[in-house]
């Protein structure tokens, strides 16, 4: 017959199962709200892209009744631009580096998104000889996040390597995941500013084939200034 375990060593043993049992609840807890979590993201990403082909639908179908009626069709005015500086500091004035500076534009090839209200169409317009910007498709703006991005956590630059670097910053905005950030840039949410300063800004590539002429518009062949919709073009050979 074994002896009774001495009253020290009975309740050590309660105490070992009970932080065990607890240990299994936290554990079980924390892996059910990981499995929510993802399975909450998968259903945004789908709805999103659900989205983007209905919209594409209605563009198509918004051309076709204008060109039916002999009119054109005029979308809607841009929300965010995708700003890349393309110059540095010689010969530029000090208003001009103090705009950039607010623009977090700091040092050649660097890039950011902005929204556009009167303010800073004002802003990009008086920088206009030191950047290139344009109007970034959604699939640009994805891309650009997930092969380029880096978030900005307490002024270090963290890669975008997991969905956990999002959730930890933005969670609380309902912004969980990479796709998440990319739908709250491009659609111009009301969560914008904090989704695009939670981004450190690009440091791009030289552009693949180079600039053309840095010194005059692109509408007269060079590369500052506003491209409008064929920005994608200068963004995928910067990645």
């Amino acid at each position: 017959m074994s002896k009774p375990l001495p009253e020290t060593l009975r309740k050590l043993e309660e105490l070992k199962s009970k932080q065990s049992s607890e240990y299994t609840r936290k554990r079980d807890a924390l892996a059910a709200e990981a499995k929510a979590r993802q399975e909450r993201i998968l259903a945004r990403s789908k709805q999103y892209a659900a989205e983007l082909v209905q919209k594409e639908k209605e563009l198509i179908e918004n051309r076709s009744q204008a060109a039916a009626q002999g009119g054109f069709f005029v979308p809607a005015e841009a929300k965010v631009a995708f700003v890349l500086r393309i110059r540095g500091i010689n010969g530029m004035a000090p208003q001009s580096r103090k705009i950039l500076q607010l623009l977090r534009l700091r040092q050649k090839h660097n890039a950011v998104f902005v929204r556009l209200n009167k303010a800073t169409i004002e802003m990009l317009k008086r920088v206009e000889p030191y950047i290139a910007y344009g109007y970034p498709s959604p699939a640009a703006v994805r891309n650009l996040i997930q092969k380029r991005g880096y978030a900005n956590l307490n002024g270090q630059r963290i890669p975008l390597t997991t969905n956990e670097v999002v959730q930890a910053a933005l969670g609380q905005l309902g912004i969980e995941s990479v796709e998440d950030l990319a739908h709250e840039i491009y659609t111009c949410g009301p969560n914008f500013s904090a989704a695009s300063h939670f981004l450190w800004p690009f440091k791009m590539n030289t552009p693949t084939g180079g600039f053309r002429r840095i010194r005059r518009h692109y509408v007269e062949g060079g590369d500052y200034g506003n491209r409008e919709h064929l920005i994608d073009d200068l963004i995928n050979r910067m990645l």
